[in-house]
């Protein structure tokens, strides 16, 4: 058992985390297009999700101090924060990948996607927005979430993550044995709550000092090498249902969660606690919306790459048109559009008039403790190429673009 731990701080290794776990996202989509030797160990590599999920729970309980967190100011940091970037990278895909009907548009513009039971339209359009409508559900409970944790004693918090974990992986198997619905455990909010819960928990346990196993970074990190190893070989067996591997790596992901965030808060050095790290988290989901543009586009201005090295070109241009398309996108619109709505909607008076008058302090802002703490990044999984499986019953709003990637056929070993 360790002592308490003052919330609020800053976790370096956690933001330099996502960018490494967003790397991975990239090169999961880019060995659809051949750019990745050996691409095929990357076929699990959707499985980050349910870290940028468990991440997401564990920073945002993190920075919230207080014994509740305030509904109106909380959605309207995670707001400023997510849907700006979202809006314009949608609106990008509306003219870059073809076909997208209007139902499919009004469904992205709510963040509604994930809840269609049907995956061309959980991934219509910038596919990997599918992720921040799984995250749209998480915020719209996690006030009350924090809230309740914070109430809670230990034990009741280990059982209840636990077996609501227990329930969304049975209830997805419902599914897919009952209604045919592969796919649509591993995109549907509901079933993916367990992971943000998870997270929360996490958050809760560590402050209070109740985690009695505090891995070292290595060994965290070889446990996840370990799992995506099993999960891989699971894949490989013939187990494709997508949920497989997220199930099997996320107590390596915990572990990692909580090792980094244990040396963060110790203070140690080391490469994850670098400055450009750092910078390259917090552009992470930046990264996030607008690689898949890139992919969409770029491949289909490319010859098929003839070998490993002409594949590897290929990904270093990738790489390097998808990291300015982020920076401009994390400095033009993400950052200006945080402080633009947080500006202009203001936060509420946190007192009594009476505690003003007698000269007492406001309450902190949660705000600024949720600007300080990145929020996660949410990842995608299997994304087959735009236009495919394209729901039926509404009209196409932009068809007269040819699909990306040419004749590139579905990875259909995904499904």
């Amino acid at each position: 058992m360790t002592p308490p731990v003052q919330p609020g701080r800053d976790l370096p290794r956690l933001t330099s985390l996502r960018f490494f776990a967003a790397l991975l996202i990239v090169l999961f989509h880019a060995r659809l297009h051949h750019f990745v030797p050996q691409g095929q160990f990357f076929d699990v590599a959707h499985m980050g999700v349910a870290f940028f999920f468990v991440l997401s729970g564990f920073v945002l309980a993190w920075a919230s101090q207080g014994r509740r967190v305030e509904p109106r100011r909380f959605w309207v940091n995670r707001f400023a924060r997510v849907y700006p970037s979202h809006l314009v990278t949608m609106l990008i895909a509306v003219i870059l990948i073809p076909p997208a009907t209007w139902g499919d548009l009004a469904l992205n513009i709510l963040l509604l996607q994930a809840w269609s039971p049907h995956q061309a339209t959980a991934l219509a359009l910038n596919a990997v927005a599918w992720s921040l409508s799984a995250e749209a559900f998480f915020y719209l409970l996690a006030p009350w979430l924090i809230t309740a944790v914070r109430r809670l004693p230990e034990r009741h918090l280990v059982l209840a993550a636990g077996a609501w974990w227990l329930t969304t992986i049975v209830a997805g198997r419902m599914l897919v044995v009952v209604a045919g619905a592969e796919e649509w455990p591993y995109y549907l909010p509901l079933l993916r709550s367990s992971e943000f819960l998870i997270g929360i928990v996490l958050a809760e346990l560590f402050r209070r000092g109740r985690l009695r196993v505090r891995p070292p970074m290595w060994l965290a990190l070889l446990a996840c090498l370990g799992s995506y190893l099993v999960a891989l070989a699971v894949y490989r067996g013939g187990v494709t249902m997508q949920t497989v591997p997220a199930v099997i790596t996320l107590p390596a992901i915990v572990l990692l969660v909580v090792s980094a965030a244990q040396a963060d808060v110790q203070g140690r050095g080391g490469l994850l606690a670098f400055p450009a790290l750092q910078h390259a988290g917090r552009v992470s989901f930046a990264l996030y919306l607008t690689h898949y543009l890139v992919l969409a586009v770029l491949p289909a201005r490319l010859p098929v790459p003839r070998g490993a090295l002409e594949g590897l070109a290929y990904l270093a241009l990738t790489l390097l048109i998808s990291w300015v398309c982020a920076e401009a996108l994390h400095r033009g619109v993400e950052l200006p559009a945080q402080r633009a709505i947080r500006a202009a909607v203001g936060p509420r008076r946190t007192q009594p008039p009476a505690a003003a008058k007698a000269g007492q302090p406001a309450a902190p802002a949660l705000g600024e403790a949720l600007t300080q703490a990145a929020g996660s990044l949410p990842i995608n999984s299997e994304v087959p190429p735009p236009g495919e499986n394209q729901a039926p019953g509404s009209a196409p709003i932009n068809s007269r673009v040819p699909a990306p990637g040419g004749a590139q056929a579905r990875d259909t070993a995904q499904t």
